[in-house]
Order: C-alpha cells, then sequence, then structure tokens
C-alpha cells in the first residue's frame, strides 16, 4: 500500500455523508432515528496480510513507517521486536532502514495525534536503505526468493518454476505447488528435466546475512545433488489488489456528478463539484476479498475522522450501501454507484478520441541518440518513488498509441534477464511526459495490433513461442507479462514494430 494524495469532497457530498450518519431525512425520519438512538457499534474493517515497502526509522524510541512514495512518516504499531532487528542492521538509531512487511494501515485512536497507525504482522525483509535498489526492484515477479553464502547460492519461485543457481550448476525445476503462506512451515518438492530432484525447506523465523546485514523473514535449507545449502528467504508479490486501481464516475439523484480515483498507491480522490480547501476528506483505500474494497476517511481539513465507505464490486461498477462513521453504521439514503472509466470524467473531449485508426506498417528500432525529453521522465520516475536508479540505463523508441495524435515514450530498461526487460510507457501530455505504464519482463519486439482497449492500441509480444496481447486498462498495460492474454497468432497486426531488431544494443545513462 502506498500513500499520498488528498482525498477531496465537496461541501454537498459532506452534507450528504453526515446526512446519512446523524441527521435523519424527513421522509425517513422513523428509521433512521431509530438507528441513532441506539446506534449498533460495528467494527471497522481489517484487511490482513497487505504488502508494505519503505523505510523504517525512529524517533524518540517511536517506530515510523515512510512508504516508498510518500514523504510522510507514520507511526508504527507492532509485536514484532523492530528495534532488535534494526539495531543489528542501521548503523546509527538517526539512520533510516528499508523494510518490507505484511500488516495493514488502520484508524488511529481517537486521543492520538496521528490519524492512522501502521500495523506490522510480519517482518519480510530489512537492509541498509542504499544496499540495493530497494524501492525500485521489482517484488510481484516472484512467489518466494532464497539466498546465502559460504558457498553462494540463490531461488527464485516463479508460478510452478523453481530455478536454483549455485557455483556449480544454474537449474530449472518444476514443483507442484508454489503456493506459500506466510505463517507456515513448507517443505517443497521440485524436479527438473534430467529427473534430479531438490526439496526446499521454509520456515517462518528471524534469519540473517552478515556479510551484507540483512534481515530476512524466514530461514531455508536446500537439499540436492550439489549438497545442502542454508541460508535466508523473503515471500513476493504475486498475489496484490491493483485490479480495483482507475478511475470511476458515478451521477447521483441530484444530477451531481462524483469522481472516484483509486489510485495505484492506494490512496483515493473523490471530488464531487468545486473543490475548496474547506471540502478536503483524505484517505486511503485497501481491498477486503476479490469483489470488496474498503475506502477509510482519516482527515477532514487538520481534524481526525473515522468514516468507512465499503464499496461492494460487480464487474466494472462499485457500489456502497453504508456508511462506518465512529463504528457506528448507518445506511445511505441512496446507494453510490461508480463505473469504471478509461479516465477521470470530463478530462478527456471524446471527439478527439479515435476509434478507428489508419497504420502504416513500420519498423522502430532503438535509436543511436538519447531521447532527452524520455531520459528527463524517467529520471523524474525514479525521483518521484525516492530511489536512485545507481547505474540503470535505457533506451526509448516514440509512436502514437492512443490515437490522441501526441507520441508516447515507450522504454526499455536494461533490467534484463532470460525472462525479458522492463518497460516502461509514458504518455505525452502538454506539460511534457507523464507516466502511464510498466511492464515487468517483457520481449523485444513489440508489435502493435488493430484492436484498441480504452483508446489504447493492444501490445502483442511473443515469449516462449506464445503470442500475448498485452490490453489496456483505460489507466495501464497489465504490470506483468503473465496476466496478458494469451492467443494463437496476431491475425490483427498494424504492421508497426517497436525495438524492431529486439533488445537495445546502445544503452543511455538515466542522469
Amino acid at each position: 500500500m502506498r500513500l499520498s494524495y488528498p482525498l477531496l469532497i465537496s461541501t454537498s457530498l459532506i452534507t450528504l455523508l453526515s446526512a446519512c450518519a446523524s441527521t435523519p431525512p424527513e421522509t425517513n425520519t422513523e428509521t433512521i432515528s431509530e438507528e441513532l438512538t441506539a446506534p449498533q457499534v460495528t467494527p471497522f474493517s481489517h484487511i490482513l496480510g497487505t504488502s508494505f515497502r519503505g523505510q523504517l526509522s525512529y524517533k524518540n524510541n517511536q517506530a515510523y513507517f515512510t512508504p516508498c512514495d510518500d514523504p510522510a512518516q507514520y507511526p508504527i504499531q507492532t509485536a514484532e521486536p523492530l528495534a532488535n532487528i534494526y539495531q543489528q542492521i542501521g548503523n546509527s538509531k538517526s539512520e533510516p532502514i528499508y523494510i518490507e512487511f505484511a500488516g495493514e494501515i488502520s484508524f488511529a485512536d481517537k486521543k492520538s495525534s496521528s490519524s492512522i497507525v501502521t500495523r506490522i504482522d510480519k517482518v519480510h525483509h530489512m537492509a541498509p536503505a542504499k544496499s540495493s535498489l530497494q524501492c525500485a526492484k521489482a517484488t510481484d515477479n516472484f512467489s518466494f526468493k532464497a539466498t546465502g553464502d559460504m558457498p553462494y547460492w540463490r531461488i527464485n519461485i516463479h508460478e510452478d518454476q523453481l530455478y536454483f543457481a549455485a557455483k556449480t550448476s544454474n537449474q530449472s525445476y518444476t514443483i507442484t505447488n508454489s503456493k506459500i503462506e506466510s505463517d507456515k512451515q513448507h517443505l517443497l518438492h521440485a524436479t527438473n528435466e534430467d529427473g534430479q530432484r531438490l526439496t526446499l525447506k521454509i520456515e517462518p523465523g528471524q534469519c540473517y546475512l552478515s556479510d551484507h546485514k540483512e534481515y530476512w523473514g524466514y530461514t531455508t535449507k536446500v537439499e540436492s545433488v550439489d549438497g545442502q545449502f542454508f541460508g535466508c528467504g523473503e515471500l513476493g508479490e504475486l498475489d496484490n489488489d491493483q485490479s480495483y486501481s482507475g478511475e470511476y464516475f458515478s451521477q447521483t439523484i441530484q444530477q451531481q456528478d462524483i469522481n472516484l480515483s483509486l489510485n495505484d498507491n492506494h490512496t483515493v480522490v473523490f471530488q464531487q463539484g468545486e473543490i475548496s480547501e474547506q471540502n478536503i476528506k483524505t484517505g486511503f483505500w485497501k481491498s477486503n476479498t476479490p469483489d470488496t474494497v474498503v475506502v477509510m476517511l482519516t482527515k477532514y481539513g487538520n481534524k481526525n475522522i473515522r468514516e468507512e465507505l465499503v464499496f461492494k464490486r460487480d464487474g466494472l461498477s462499485l457500489s456502497c450501501t453504508e456508511i462506518n462513521k465512529d463504528n457506528a453504521l448507518t445506511p445511505l439514503d441512496h446507494p453510490i454507484i461508480f463505473d469504471k472509466m478509461n479516465a477521470k470524467h470530463g478530462d478527456l473531449d471524446s471527439e478527439t478520441i479515435q476509434v478507428t485508426r489508419q497504420f502504416s506498417p513500420q519498423q522502430l528500432d532503438a535509436p543511436n541518440q538519447v531521447d532527452l525529453e524520455a531520459q528527463k521522465a524517467v529520471r523524474q520516475y525514479f525521483k518521484i518513488h525516492r530511489t536512485d536508479p545507481e547505474n540503470t540505463r535505457f533506451n526509448s523508441v516514440r509512436f502514437d498509441l492512443n490515437g490522441d495524435g501526441k507520441e508516447e515514450a515507450i522504454v526499455l530498461l536494461d533490467w534484463c534477464s532470460s525472462n525479458g526487460c522492463e518497460m516502461l510507457v509514458f504518455e505525452k501530455k502538454e506539460k511534457g511526459l507523464v507516466f502511464s505504464s510498466r511492464v515487468s519482463r517483457i520481449e523485444a519486439p513489440i508489435e502493435l495490433a488493430q484492436t484498441q482497449h480504452f483508446s489504447w492500441q493492444d501490445l502483442l509480444v511473443k515469449k516462449n513461442n506464445q503470442w500475448l496481447q498485452l490490453e489496456s486498462d483505460g489507466l495501464s498495460y497489465p504490470l506483468k507479462i503473465s496476466d496478458a492474454k494469451a492467443i494463437d497468432e496476431p491475425l490483427e497486426s498494424t504492421g508497426v514494430v517497436l525495438f524492431s531488431q529486439g533488445r537495445p544494443t546502445t544503452w543511455f545513462s538515466i542522469k
């Protein structure tokens, strides 16, 4: 969960929610007043196991969490022995360290000066803040990974494949069950194409790699034809809830437009009518079940509040029928129903969107000269994530992907492996390039399909002799290449090929 943007609600909506939660309408006085005179105490929703990444710091013996893309600090409430781990990794009490953990953002106590508190249930990984890519590294491309020293070895598990690397050999194994629960011991069995067996024992517990001053949440033991190996491991984030993120639109019975933005970083923007400083509520969203999303309203101006809206999902629609205010659950006069849009309502002029486009086949290869605007956009991308790209390099091509007459920048980073490279897409706006999508483990070349979703052309790639089609959900292409749709043949290609000669042979520095 990542936090940074405010949630905005106009006076009319505040009045609507306040009336539902405190003052009953005259048309339903008897029913609502009965609820208000003897309100039923209803606990707020609790979401277990949500993944967080950022920095851990201490001030006056109080632990604070700073998410990867948010400079604000949030107090931590946990039974985990954070101070002991911190002292073994950090060089001083004033130096923040990197942390990955499972937990939840919740309402703080009414007497607290903070509107929220971060609960830590399980620490997955802690390390010195400058020891690796940290916030920039991908954690959604593996279900579990482990490593060890003396001798050096590493394991990465993705879907049903286990990749084992040691000084003596590199092997790929197939396992029958790669689902790993955070609080249980697991013994995984795997076999390679030569019939050789490998077992991996995973056990929750404190584990340190002293050479790197790193803490991991699991101890691991490997038994293979190459011998026994001991080390540490961590869970990945394959099961995320980003499918909720996007722009939603609703129109109330009073014909008032409401825009709901569920951002990738789990902040919310709820906007109705004119905005003023007096009409700002801030909060966060989190997933509860595959069909439920919870919106927390934590501040109204400088005042801490505790209001919760639980939305049910039906296809591309979200609906809410009640509000939980300070643990008192009250029905809304009318359900709020949002439909998912390809952009915030009113941001796009529908007449400028091309539904039918004509393409001329062309091969676009990576250029030998740096695109300075793309370089600036990539540099800004890492700055927003407060991450030093270190020696990361890039190359890019330009093409109008959404039919608005402006060329997007399609960027490949040199974060490449046998599984592909990291791709970033920046949409061209009046003020420059704006980040739109990130796709992990994509292979070049990339073809454009004739089909489109939310005005963005579908992308076609071939991986492991299988054609995949990447479709936009209105905000971005799929984060994981494994989420792309498998197709038999790209029968509807435009003939436009991006990075037509495959991976770039020329790379440029980001700085």
